[in-house]
């Protein structure tokens, strides 16, 4: 079945773009040959888990082709972020992020959270994060569907889904690929290809591959290394499809990925005034933010070791430790499909099996001094993940009748070992000293040493999730024009944690290019003696020792989430829709490396949280179906928000009580005369925090403040982009500018200088391709991506009370370019 016959296959486009293109493109001609379509073209998508027109579906959603992903430089599952308004990303790591739909997502980086936005592959979810940061390739689309989605979707999908499809074989077809080589800026080299294989008349095989390598960018001047940040990644995929008969379809996969990096640089400054010994009264105030591209801000300020970290070129970064970015995924899936005479059977069953080594330097200090130990905040992480789905759906078989149904049953658990350290350079971090915690008197700042010098604090832990859940949706037309949807989904969610190790133990002497792996850790954590329960009138924290806990109680939860909703056809090409519907997030354990029993932070598990969503929309095919514009507003109450934040109490995580989100979105596609195709989208958004109750920032609770907008939400985002073709001889010529923008957003729950916001973000972005041959089958390419060198931070931190420091993850803050050659045969 062919899922997408045509629409949208370019960027969208407003405002300047259009003007300097317009300008260009009436300077050349244009040789009229073959009749160019001047109408949108349609859009055919599995959003419902049924084959539909993009235009009929009653949600706010955005459908990208393969051709659209690889154009827009879409290499990896996060960007999807660049093609549509009020689309973000949070990016704790280089494998660790998240995507934000319309202000909701996860801010955190450890590995039992998964997203408040679902990503799947191949309608299989992708439950860690870790999964989500695997490349793209020989893709046939992308599906965004935004608000909840928790009647056909599942669990995890609070704020929406991320549907990625890929290619598939086609039975019956000729030997068909493509073969695709990419030379650009650093010496990247990219090497792609896919090829179909007929396998007599019932069954036919694909396979596909990439490989990805790339010198680094950075000038890592901890080291030396004028190239720091090598790539190297590589993924293949081989999907097999045998239909016996019309109504069987049999499809098996395949999917193996590995990635060998250095791990992502992070940009510091110094939050302590250089007053040895130092100490948590030497962190300075700030009343402003921090300018990241020229912080002479903090200039002659200094971490907790005494570095002053700051660098003034936004190339110059500082990394230490062991470097490590490593992941290893294998998997595959079993898809079967039955028609019945009145509806479709279909099984899927996955299995995937994720390993991910991955360091995080927060202070770049590394071995700045011989025989001296300054990995003043280094992070190392050592996860493993094995997850196993089951899902059965039965749907009725007419798509045109009255009365259309879907009833399902899914089914999916998860085991995993998450070994995670922190570890602290010679003075500790300020927030350990027995002062800081009111244990002993201001006065002995100066006397007492800091307890934590040359420690590690470690977490171990085994976690099995299950999940199962029963979920229906009906579709009835009350009229000609006016059709309802209800749709309910039942979960029961089961999250066990049968073994706990923590503590802290002495790393005096250790090398800090070492990394600290799981059997690292436990060798280095034998012997140590037992922690004192917190209870215990004895009790001292930033004790090196370290306890089992095998008694923790699983964290069971049962949740209803669904949909209500009604279309209005106005026209056969106009049609409004308004709904409500209700998503949810399963509770989680605490496993964060300081909240254990050496520590006073507490140890806190999350509640579930619910995300209640209102919907107005429209969507309309004008002008003889040669102009698309859509719209919609929202209304969101998101309770128990689960937020991870280090502030005054330290690192901590909370059920944010209540949050309030509106906004609206607007897009259009445009066909204006034959060889033009205009594109463009706005978001408009605004967050409130409703309820801080026991929290709040103003009665010095913590640092989430009542009225305070929520993180990683700019209230306007535009993207666009305009596309002309040009007939030469038989051949073509398209040039396709493209931008996106976004206004600043907050970074914390509360006002937090010197890193309150994230400064407004214009990218611009140019394609110049050239088709050519009998049946332009070889494609040349041009691109050249962020041409005015924009430098901005994915990512900022506080982390005054743990390392006496402040950082950013950049960008990489520079105009890239690339060279493609693609062949089809």
């Amino acid at each position: 079945m062919r899922t997408i016959r045509t629409f949208g296959k370019r960027a969208l486009v407003g405002g300047a773009s259009t003007l300097v293109l317009s300008g260009l493109a009436l300077g050349l001609t244009s040789p009229a040959h073959a009749q160019e379509s001047t109408q949108v073209e349609e859009v055919v998508v599995t959003a419902q888990k049924r084959s539909e027109n993009l235009q009929s579906v009653p949600i706010a959603m955005q459908a990208y082709t393969g051709e659209k992903l690889r154009s827009a430089g879409v290499e990896k599952i996060t960007d999807v972020v660049r093609l549509a308004p009020n689309l973000n990303v949070v990016e704790q790591n280089a494998l660790s992020q998240h995507i934000v739909i319309r202000g909701v997502g996860t801010n955190e980086f450890f590995g039992n959270a998964p997203s408040s936005v679902g990503t799947y592959m191949d309608e299989v979810t992708l439950n860690s994060s870790y999964m989500s940061t695997v490349g793209l390739f020989d893709m046939e689309r992308v599906e965004v569907l935004r608000g909840p989605q928790n009647s056909l979707f599942g669990r995890n999908t609070t704020g929406g889904a991320v549907n990625y499809i890929t290619a598939q074989p086609k039975v019956g077809g000729d030997v068909e690929g493509y073969v695709v080589g990419v030379y650009g800026r650093y010496n990247r080299i990219d090497l792609e290809g896919a090829v179909s294989i007929p396998l007599g008349s019932q069954a036919a095989l694909r396979l596909s591959a990439k490989n990805h390598r790339r010198d680094g960018i950075w000038n890592n001047l901890a080291d030396g290394d004028k190239h720091y940040g090598d790539e190297d990644k590589h993924a293949i995929r081989a999907t097999l499809v045998w239909e016996p008969s019309d109504a069987t379809r049999v499809a098996v996969n395949f999917h193996s990925a590995r990635d060998d990096s250095q791990a992502q640089p992070q940009k510091y400054t110094g939050a302590m005034a250089n007053n040895p010994p130092l100490r948590i009264n030497d962190t300075v105030g700030f009343t402003t933010d921090i300018d990241w591209k020229h912080p002479t801000l903090t200039a002659g300020l200094v971490n907790v070791e005494g570095f002053n970290n700051t660098t003034t070129r936004w190339k110059d970064v500082r990394v230490g430790g062991s470097q490590m970015e490593k992941l290893h995924l294998d998997g595959g899936y079993l898809k079967i499909r039955h028609d019945f005479s009145a509806a479709t059977l279909t099984s899927i069953t996955s299995y995937d099996k994720t390993h991910a080594l991955y360091e995080e330097d927060n202070t770049g200090n590394g071995n700045t001094a011989a025989g001296l130990n300054h990995d003043t905040l280094i992070i190392d992480m050592d996860q493993s993940y094995k997850q196993f789905s089951q899902e059965l759906r039965l749907a009725s078989a007419d798509d045109a009748a009255r009365l259309r149904w879907i009833v399902g049953a899914y089914y999916f658990k998860e085991e995993s070992t998450l070994a995670q350290d922190i570890r602290f350079g010679a003075n500790g971090f300020p927030g350990a000293h027995p002062s800081a915690a009111g244990i002993t008197p201001p006065s002995l700042f100066d006397v007492i040493p800091n307890p934590y010098g040359n420690t590690a604090s470690f977490s171990i832990s085994d976690l099995e999730d299950k999940s199962m859940s029963a979920y229906g949706q009906v579709d009835y037309k009350l009229t000609d024009k006016l059709s309802a949807t209800l749709g309910l989904r039942y979960t029961e969610d089961q999250k066990s944690n049968p073994y706990y190790f923590a503590g802290a133990f002495d790393k005096t002497g250790l090398d800090p290019s070492i990394y600290h792996d799981k059997a690292f850790m436990l060798a280095h954590a034998a012997g140590l003696p037992a922690c004192l329960s917190k209870t215990d009138p004895t009790y001292m924290p930033f004790v090196r020792c370290a306890n089992v806990n095998r008694s923790r109680q699983d964290l069971k939860n049962g949740e209803v989430g669904g949909k209500v909703g009604l279309q209005y056809h106005f026209t056969p090409d106009v049609m409004g829709y308004g709904s409500y519907s209700r998503g949810f997030k399963s509770g989680k354990f605490d496993l964060e490396f300081l909240h254990t029993d050496d520590t006073p932070f507490p140890q806190r598990p999350l509640k579930p949280e619910t995300l209640d969503a209102f919907e107005l929309g429209v969507k309309s095919t004008l002008l003889d179906r040669s102009l698309v514009i859509n719209g919609a507003f929202f209304y969101n109450v998101w309770k128990n928000q689960q937020v991870f934040n280090v502030g005054v109490n330290g690192p901590e995580f909370n059920n944010l009580p209540e949050s309030k989100i509106y906004g609206a979105e607007l897009e259009f596609h445009w066909v204006p005369a034959e060889f033009w195709k205009v594109d463009g989208g706005m978001g408009l958004l605004h967050t409130e925090i409703t309820d801080a109750t026991g929290m709040d920032f103003d009665k010095h609770q913590g640092d989430f403040q009542k009225g305070h907008e929520l993180p990683l939400a700019p209230k306007v985002s535009l993207n666009g982009s305009i596309e002309r073709a040009f007939e030469i001889g038989g051949n073509r010529l398209t040039i396709a500018p493209d931008f996106r923008y976004q206004s600043s957003s907050k970074a914390k729950f509360s006002p937090q200088h010197p890193i309150d916001e994230y400064p407004d973000r214009m990218l611009v972005n140019l394609r110049v391709a050239y088709e050519f041959g009998d049946s332009r089958q070889y494609l040349m390419s041009l691109s050249g991506d962020n041409l005015t060198g924009e430098k901005y931070c994915s990512e900022l931190q506080d982390l005054r009370g743990v390392s006496g420091s402040y950082y950013c993850v950049p960008n990489e803050g520079r105009m890239d370019w690339s060279l493609q050659f693609r062949a089809s045969f």
